[in-house]
């Protein structure tokens, strides 16, 4: 594993999916999906910093290394376009929200590492510099079923930050005038400090 110019934070080679299958080969990937098969999990009518679709907090000893997640509309949403941010904290900033089982990607290891995910977060106000907005964009459509189901990437491609040991990250969706229904999957690595 590289490391980088610092010294402190590792650098995966996970661009290519031949490292990425030997970090799920050692244990090292983790994901989540929805609670229920089949029932979405609903985003915000507007943006809210208080409120995320989708929180991972790492309370862990390892660096928390962002792989993919895709998003799959549930439906359609009035008002033409979907609005999807990202942050990363650098300290853990939560109140509640209801918990996502996470797993191995190898399913031999049981545990469950050191991120523990939620959907439809409460969060506090976020304290000032403690949040960056890693990634942003839209998804646009109309209502009509021939626009539903879009599938949104939500991390712009494998590795585009990291989380800090005690640090989060929250995914944020909205919608206009009703909040978008969301089908998804998030995986990310832990990796040594």
């Amino acid at each position: 594993m590289a490391k980088s110019s610092q010294d402190k934070y590792p650098v995966p080679l996970i661009r290519d999916y031949g490292d990425l299958a030997s970090l799920v080969f050692e244990g090292k990937v983790y994901h989540v999906s929805n609670p229920t098969v089949g029932t979405p999990v609903v985003g915000q009518t507007s943006y809210a910093a208080t409120l995320a679709t989708v929180t991972l907090r790492n309370l862990g000893d390892k660096v928390l290394v962002p792989l993919y997640a895709d998003f799959i509309q549930s439906g359609t949403v009035a008002g033409g376009r979907i609005i999807f941010n990202v942050q990363v904290l650098e300290a853990d900033q939560f109140t509640s929200a209801t918990a996502l089982t996470v797993k191995n990607s190898n399913w031999r290891y049981g545990d469950s590492g050191g991120v523990l995910a939620y959907h439809t977060a409460t969060i506090p106000t976020l304290t000032t510099g403690n949040a960056r907005l890693v990634h942003s964009g839209e998804a646009f459509q109309t209502v009509s079923a021939a626009n539903a189901d879009n599938n949104v990437q939500m991390f712009p491609y494998p590795g585009f930050c990291v989380v800090r040991p005690k640090g989060g990250m929250n995914i944020y969706t909205n919608a206009a005038t009703t909040g978008p229904g969301w089908s998804f999957n998030i995986a990310w690595a832990e990796l040594d400090v």
